[in-house]
């Protein structure tokens, strides 16, 4: 036996205005919902911006200046490994230290 199901209205005015007043609410629940959470988020982030910012911020200058210390460190390191290699390949001249053109 081959059954098919016949679509249903769902404007249909026979027994469906019970079922369209329950997803009616079942809706407003769920927006109710959603607006008291979008509420909680916005209270959060308000709290964030006003309180808890002061205290990221001094953190981040802090971090920011022990990166720059790294970052000079590894400046200074590369620098020294690459005279060294150079001294060693036997690349400098004592005579002409500068990267200038010779002129004659």
């Amino acid at each position: 036996m081959n059954y098919q199901q016949q679509p249903t209205n769902i404007f249909s005015n026979n027994n469906n205005n019970n079922n369209n007043a329950s997803f009616e609410k079942d809706i407003l629940e769920e927006y109710q919902k959603l607006s008291s959470h979008i509420n909680k988020i916005n209270e959060t982030i308000i709290h964030i911006n006003t309180n808890d910012i002061e205290i990221l911020v001094d953190k981040l200058r802090s971090l920011e200046k022990k990166f720059g210390l790294v970052y000079t460190l590894f400046k200074a390191s590369v620098y020294s490994l690459v005279t060294s290699n150079d001294q060693e390949n036997g690349n400098i001249n004592d005579e002409n230290t500068t990267n200038r053109p010779l002129m004659f």
